[in-house]
């Protein structure tokens, strides 16, 4: 078992050359003197030092560099390209220590045979190849102890968090104590291997009838919060695009078929497979995408699904007031946000791909880049775990098709599945919205403005210096007339084209509005 002191000297001497770094580049001579320039080089030289440095302290910090090459509001953009290439493989452990786990956990006579030889090592776990019940099995085991180090790891960093805390610029600082609060969360979660068979059993049955997808099935009875046992499904690593087509597929086609299973996990089902690395992806003899790893996922509630087909189409109309509306809807952007400098922003990230459109999210995600550090927010974890597919996934399906757009791909999806009209439609729909929402309005504004009516009567309501009541009683019903008559014409106009007999009856009750509003505004001027 790791002992916390000597940990937290290991990992702070590790870091100790990047923080004397970073000061001086703020102070030549730490605390005092002016800022050095450093080069593009040297950030590039120190990004990869950075990330050799988290492989070797271990899983923990290995997941630390993942989140952050996700979070484009704390890392510069010549570490995010590089930390995005962090990936968890490690040698595998003595199989005798994977031996005790099973025996202690599934029983030494579970299976019928047991491979000593792992298939494959990750930092948390390593998967060896089994005989179950007569089936071919895969079972991924935890290493053993490895619970003890994260915590210990935990321990340290939230010791060491108010130093990075006090070095950096304030307008990180939310999303520092934020990011470390979510980091603890999600790493937890991947600790835990019922939580991720669970996960595994409900994307299956999302896709039990979807012929070209498959999602190995589980053998809960042979699993444990530290064993799974899963089918075992034989596949051809997603970027060995000569073998694929050597089988007789197609990778452009596949590339899309990727794109379209994932946007069906967070678009339609709201549950979706997180870590779309090459080692995680295959396709099997018979064509379907496997998806092996259910340890990183992510979950969308319905008003989560909403908002992100919303900022996606917002984004193509180059909306960006909706934009910000969706963002702080999502819990990223505070409601304070200084909308006019975010929008500043937004814009700026948009105009600057005019010429190739908004056709490259990691395009997008690095323009907005710079800009972004100007705004402490808090993303959500399911959020970052999004944006850490689609960057991850985009890089990943453009070694099968090289013009792969990623956003052009959502948007023909969006528009097969109803999301999207075009043409009239589109704005039919736009319409029958603000209708919508003016018909609520309706409902809800007599009602309020009644109750001020009422409060005036009583002579309740006292604005000093002016004798507002008469007028206010007038303007309000004026006002009140009005938007029931905007409403009326607007239904009317949809129904028109859904109902004509309801359509005529509509614009009737309209004219009949309309004159009671003109009559109302006439007796507003006659009293003035």
């Amino acid at each position: 078992m790791f002992q916390y002191p000597r940990r937290f000297a290991q990992i702070a001497l590790s870091f100790l050359p990047f923080f004397l770094a970073f000061l001086r580049d703020r102070h030549r001579f730490i605390v005092f003197g002016r800022s050095r320039l450093v080069t593009e080089a040297q950030h590039k030289e120190r990004a990869q030092k950075l990330r050799d440095t988290l492989v070797d302290l271990g899983p923990t910090f290995i997941k630390i560099g993942q989140v952050l090459s996700t979070r484009p509001d704390i890392v510069p953009l010549v570490y995010a390209q590089e930390l995005i290439t962090l990936q968890d493989t490690v040698p595998p452990g003595p199989f005798e220590e994977i031996q005790a786990i099973v025996a202690a956990d599934v029983g030494v006579d579970a299976y019928d045979e047991f491979d000593p030889d792992a298939i494959a090592g990750g930092s948390l776990a390593q998967v060896h190849v089994a005989r179950y019940e007569g089936q071919r099995v895969a079972v991924k085991v935890r290493r053993p102890n490895v619970v003890d180090v994260i915590e210990v790891d935990l321990r340290v960093v939230r010791r060491l968090l108010p130093v990075v805390i006090a070095i950096a610029p304030r307008r990180h600082h939310f999303s520092l104590r934020n990011l470390a609060d979510d980091f603890e969360r999600v790493i937890r979660e991947e600790l835990d291997f019922d939580r991720e068979g669970r996960m595994m059993e409900e994307i299956g049955a999302n896709f039990a009838d979807v012929d070209d997808v498959k999602i190995p099935s589980l053998y809960s009875e042979a699993s444990s919060e530290r064993i799974l046992t899963m089918e075992f499904v034989e596949s051809t690593k997603i970027t060995d695009v000569g073998e694929l087509r050597t089988e007789g597929f197609d990778p452009v086609e596949i590339a899309h078929h990727i794109a379209d299973t994932y946007f069906k996990m967070g678009i339609v089902d709201g549950v979706f497979h997180g870590d779309p690395h090459p080692g995680n992806l295959g396709i099997d003899k018979r064509g379907r995408i496997v998806f092996y790893d259910f340890g990183m996922t992510g979950r969308f509630t319905p008003e989560m699904q909403e908002a992100i087909v919303s900022l996606y189409l917002a984004a193509a109309a180059r909306d960006t007031e909706r934009m910000i509306d969706v963002l702080i809807d999502l819990g990223v952007l505070d409601r304070n946000v200084d909308r006019g400098s975010m929008n500043q922003v937004l814009d700026l990230a948009i105009k600057n791909l005019e010429g190739k459109g908004i056709s490259d999210w990691r395009a997008l995600m690095l323009e907005v880049n710079s800009i972004l550090h100007e705004f402490p927010f808090r993303i959500p974890p399911d959020v970052m775990l999004l944006i850490r597919v689609g960057t991850v996934s985009e890089g990943v399906l453009r070694q099968l098709d090289p013009e792969f757009d990623i956003l052009s791909a959502a948007q023909t999806f969006l528009v097969a599945h109803g999301y999207r009209k075009r043409g009239a439609e589109t704005w039919f729909e736009g319409v029958r919205d603000d209708a919508t929402m003016s018909a609520r309005s309706t409902v809800r504004i007599p009602a309020k403005l009644e109750r001020v009516l009422d409060t005036v009567q009583r002579g309740e309501l006292e604005v000093e210096g002016l004798q507002l009541q008469q007028p206010l009683i007038a303007i309000a019903r004026a006002l009140a007339y009005a938007l029931i008559t905007a409403s009326w014409v607007i239904g009317s106009a949809i129904l028109t084209n859904t109902n004509p007999t309801f359509g005529l009856i509509g614009w009737l009750i309209a004219l009949i509005m309309t004159v009671m509003f003109l009559i109302a505004l006439h007796n507003t001027r006659t009293r003035e």
